[in-house]
Formats: structure tokens, C-alpha cells, sequence
């Protein structure tokens, strides 16, 4: 069955990234979330999807350069939420752990790189106690062959865009297992098909749009990770009902 994740947030949710998105996902029935992660100067990882946050004055805080309480001063919520403030990714973990949905934490070490946050990502995914649902995504695919370095155990997957040559040839090569493609890059002929010839999973995103819904859960794809996790899943289960 393909799985339907959030994209950092429910459908009934602008704000992305807060805990109050992520509570609502659970609601929208999403089978996962998807959501971003960086790391504060005192090596806090926090979710956020720009390593740059607008202050309350309009002024620009870069999280590389901020405390956790220097983070905890902005509000990053809006009319969807109400005021809300940037999560730990201990409280997503809090979060999840008394349900069956799976995780996927992207690192966001690009265009900064923050020293060290592959071993505290995976310092806080073998606290989690649901280590066996969570998967490490990231653009960065050198953090990602370093977590694998540090734990074989934690499941990672490579992010990029659209237009890379043969994907499932490159991903052997550095091995790297799973795949999360721009999708747009699957809509080419035959790339579906190479990647499960090859045994990666696939979890495409953004997918927003119905129509493409129903060809890549017809095709088989592991999962969807979508803005509309609610509509995304109905379509799913009327599909297969």
C-alpha cells in the first residue's frame, strides 16, 4: 500500500513545522510526517524549514547563531495555529511515539553546515525508542553517508530534484537505500519501474495534485508526501475499497 505522508504540516494547517501542524496531521489520519530539522548554536536540533527565522521586529535570525532560547522568543505560527513556537525534535519525537506513524527527519545542513549534527540526530533517534519508524532524509548526502557511518542501523533516504541521470545507479554506487525524489522526476518513462527493478523505495515529493496521486499509487509506489495528507489518503482508500 502506499503510504501518504504530511509535509510538515496537516491540510487544515498553513504553518509548517509547529507542533500544532504536526498534531493536526496525526487527525488528517497521515500515515507519516515529514519535517525539517537544524541545529541551534547550542547544538539543540529544532524544526524549521529556512535556517533563517523572522524575528518580531522583522529583523532576521539565523539559527546557526541563535540559542534554543533565542528561538523560543519568535512566534511562527499564524491564523491557522495561533501563536506557536519552534519545536525540539525531542517534542515531535513525544509526539509520536504513543502512535503507529512513521517519521521522516530531514536534516537541513545545506547552505549551512552545522558541525556535529549527524551524531546528535542520531544521539536523539536511539532516545526515541521508535528508532525502527523513523527515516533520515537530507539534500546532503554526505551527512546522510555519515550517520550511516556512525549507526548502520538508521534508515536513510536521498533527497534531490529533478533531472538526475539514472538516480537508482548513483544511489547503489554510494549506497544510500531509499529514494525521495522531486516528482516530476517520476513522471518520466520507465523511472518507476528502474527504481523498483532496483529495490528502492520511493517516497516522492511535493505531490499535490490528484491526478498524479492516483497513477503513483496505481504504480506502487512506497509512499506520497504531500501538503494534503487527508484528501491524498481518502483517494487512496477509495482506491483500493
Amino acid at each position: 500500500m502506499t503510504l501518504i505522508w504530511a509535509h510538515a504540516r496537516s491540510e487544515q494547517i498553513i504553518a509548517s513545522n509547529t507542533l500544532e501542524a504536526f498534531r493536526a496531521a496525526i487527525d488528517d489520519g497521515a500515515d507519516g510526517l515529514e519535517f525539517d530539522v537544524h541545529q541551534t548554536s547550542d547544538d539543540v536540533l529544532v524544526c524549521a524549514h529556512n535556517d533563517v527565522l523572522e524575528g518580531p521586529g522583522g529583523e532576521k535570525v539565523n539559527i546557526a547563531e541563535a540559542t534554543y532560547d533565542d528561538l523560543q522568543k519568535l512566534d511562527v505560527g499564524d491564523e491557522t495555529t495561533g501563536v506557536a513556537r519552534v519545536p525540539r525534535l525531542e517534542e515531535v519525537f513525544e509526539l509520536y511515539a504513543p502512535t503507529d506513524r512513521q517519521l521522516n527527519v530531514e536534516v537541513k545542513n545545506l547552505p549551512h553546515r552545522y558541525p556535529g549534527i549527524a551524531q546528535n540526530v542520531v544521539n536523539h533517534l536511539n532516545r526515541s525508542g521508535m528508532a525502527d519508524r523513523i527515516v533520515v532524509s537530507s539534500f546532503d548526502h554526505r551527512v546522510l553517508h555519515e550517520i550511516q557511518q556512525i549507526d548502520r542501523s538508521v534508515a536513510v533516504a536521498a533527497l534531490y530534484p529533478d533531472g538526475l541521470l539514472r538516480p537508482w545507479v548513483y544511489l547503489k554506487i554510494v549506497g544510500i537505500p531509499q529514494a525521495h525524489p522531486q516528482y516530476l522526476q517520476l513522471l518520466l518513462p520507465g523511472e518507476i519501474t528502474h527504481y523498483q527493478q532496483a529495490g528502492i523505495p520511493v517516497r516522492p515529493w511535493t505531490v499535490d495534485e490528484p491526478e498524479i496521486w492516483q497513477r503513483f499509487i496505481a504504480e506502487g509506489l512506497d509512499g506520497i508526501i504531500t501538503n494534503l495528507p487527508a484528501s491524498a489518503r481518502a483517494l487512496r482508500d477509495s482506491e483500493s475499497a
